[in-house]
């Protein structure tokens, strides 16, 4: 792929690039380098222990039903990776881990998640990325099939077994939920992809890219699918579908940006 460039770009520039986006990932983490006026965080979960832990006051929040956790580890091919399991193997039906990354993000600001993720195994597994409105729940969507929700104001991609083997796209607006984007795209075990959630007040938009960084899926802006003014959280998550078993999401990294406030 190509060298990112870092351009010393501005609010001005996120908000008219908001729409149009590119082939490859240096579309769209260009965006988010090199401004004074956008927030920004990215952790590419390089060293050996994740920020915060150990007892430390940290920035990451992990929710679990019992035994899910977020583990670092060494990786030559991704230069580190952090590993977020649901259980330890003996987990019961429904347990999860979830990653989250504080409640400082919002539509009105034009916030913009990604992430670079693969599952080990896809039986039997729910797996979300995106933006929720809590850091402890038991996952922003409680069934996907129906579809019902946990939280009140999230979007993002989802994958339930319990409904299907695909990738889905999904909001949810101060509880009232879009039609969810289904295309019939499975993932493959144990291969990375990258997903992108963007969000533009109430819009939000999802692009989904390959181990190559070539985009292969785009869903478009869909409305109503967030309250523009509520605080949201970056998010990944993955729960069993069955008990006795263990799964895991390796992250190679993640990050969000958006303009500092939704005036500038």
């Amino acid at each position: 792929m190509a060298k990112v460039t870092a351009n010393f770009l501005n609010s001005d520039t996120l908000r008219s690039r908001r729409g149009r986006i590119g082939n490859y990932l240096e579309e769209f983490l260009e965006v988010g380098i090199g401004s004074l006026d956008v927030t920004r965080h990215f952790d590419d979960f390089l060293g050996d222990e994740i920020s915060g832990s150990g007892g430390t006051p940290g920035m990451y929040q992990i929710a679990t039903g019992s035994d899910g956790a977020l583990t670092i580890e060494d990786a030559t091919v991704t230069n580190g990776e952090a590993i977020l399991r649901a259980s330890n193997g003996n987990g019961s039906d429904n347990e999860y881990g979830g990653l989250a990354m504080g409640l400082n993000w919002r539509g009105e600001q034009n916030a913009v998640f990604v992430a670079r993720l693969k599952i080990d195994a896809l039986a039997t597994v729910k797996v979300e990325v995106g933006f929720t409105d809590a850091v402890d729940d038991a996952g922003a969507v409680n069934v996907l099939a129906t579809p019902n929700y946990t939280a009140t104001d999230a979007t993002g991609w989802v994958l339930d077994t319990d409904d299907n083997a695909n990738w889905q796209f999904f909001g949810v607006d101060s509880g009232s939920g879009i039609t969810k984007v289904e295309n019939g795209n499975a993932p493959t075990a144990a291969t990375y992809e990258t997903f992108v959630v963007a969000l533009r007040d109430t819009y939000s938009r999802g692009l989904r890219l390959d181990a190559n960084g070539h985009l292969a899926e785009d869903t478009g802006w869909n409305a109503a699918a967030v309250t523009k003014d509520v605080d949201l959280t970056p998010w990944i998550f993955v729960q069993l579908r069955t008990g006795t078993l263990d799964r895991n999401v390796s992250i190679d990294y993640w990050g969000a940006w958006q303009r500092r406030s939704a005036s500038n």
